[in-house]
């Protein structure tokens, strides 16, 4: 996810080509001027690794994420002298700035979602010790107009605390991983169920859908989607099925405004 309150970026930069470098910046250059890494799973951060090519940026993460990166020397190839690391609180806004301190237009307050460590720490570890209130967070962004998305790309089940969260958001991100617990088995990929992922699933009546069903006006958007999830496919009943229930699903390079 690319944020970008900045209305003064280069038109080649907002358009189609807003990842593109800038070609009348320095050498090596992006346009993206802060990161934010919501979990310590490798999906979460490993793309860190390919924004080594020497253009600066400021990384945000929760003390918990940060100590995974410390602890592992290949995250070393970023340049300490010109990626900022900042430990990202919880519950508690936070003013994002670029790599040399100016201010990009945005707050964001990271707070706690239901969910699980990452498998790569699972073991050794029983079952009742992989949920941590601290390796699961979700973000809340808001702009200097006050409008807010919020960004939760797992999540094992809604609270009341996020559907609060989420009444008062233009837009919601939200973990669309799996349709169904037992998709992943049943597809012969894998012996865990969603649940056990910490994932919720998309259906049910315990499921994403119907938790959020009271939330008419915010837009809400599944991200964080598994290939086994059959609302990939425009054409699917399941697709249907959520657009239906007033949800979109992500694609790559969607652009959405708030």
């Amino acid at each position: 996810m690319l944020l970008n309150a900045s209305p003064d970026l280069p038109a080649q930069l907002r358009d189609n080509d807003i990842l593109h470098p800038d070609n009348n910046g320095p050498a090596r250059n992006n346009p993206i001027a802060a990161v934010i890494i919501s979990g310590g799973d490798i999906d979460c951060i490993t793309g860190l690794l390919t924004l080594r090519e020497g253009h600066a940026f400021r990384l945000y993460a929760q003390d918990f994420v940060m100590s995974v990166l410390n602890a592992n020397q290949v995250f070393s190839v970023m340049n300490g002298d010109l990626v900022a690391r900042e430990i990202l609180p919880p519950a508690s806004p936070v003013t994002l700035h670029d790599a040399s301190g100016q201010e990009l237009g945005l707050r964001v307050e990271a707070f706690p979602v239901p969910g699980k460590i990452p498998l790569y720490q699972e073991e050794g570890r029983d079952l009742s010790a992989l949920v941590s209130a601290e390796s699961v967070i979700g973000l809340s962004v808001t702009d200097d107009a006050g409008k807010t998305l919020l960004f939760i790309p797992g999540c094992a089940h809604v609270t009341p605390e996020i559907l609060e969260r989420a009444k008062n958001a233009e837009i919601v991100f939200f973990d669309g991983t799996l349709w169904q617990d037992r998709e992943m088995i049943d597809a012969g990929l894998s012996q865990k169920t969603g649940a056990r992922m910490g994932h919720i699933s998309v259906s049910g009546e315990c499921g994403t859908i119907a938790a959020f069903s009271a939330l008419m006006r915010t837009r809400k958007i599944f991200i964080h989607i598994n290939n086994t999830n059959p609302i990939l496919c425009d054409d699917s009943e399941e697709a249907k099925k959520v657009r239906d229930s007033g949800w979109d699903v992500a694609y790559d390079g969607m652009e959405v405004t708030l």
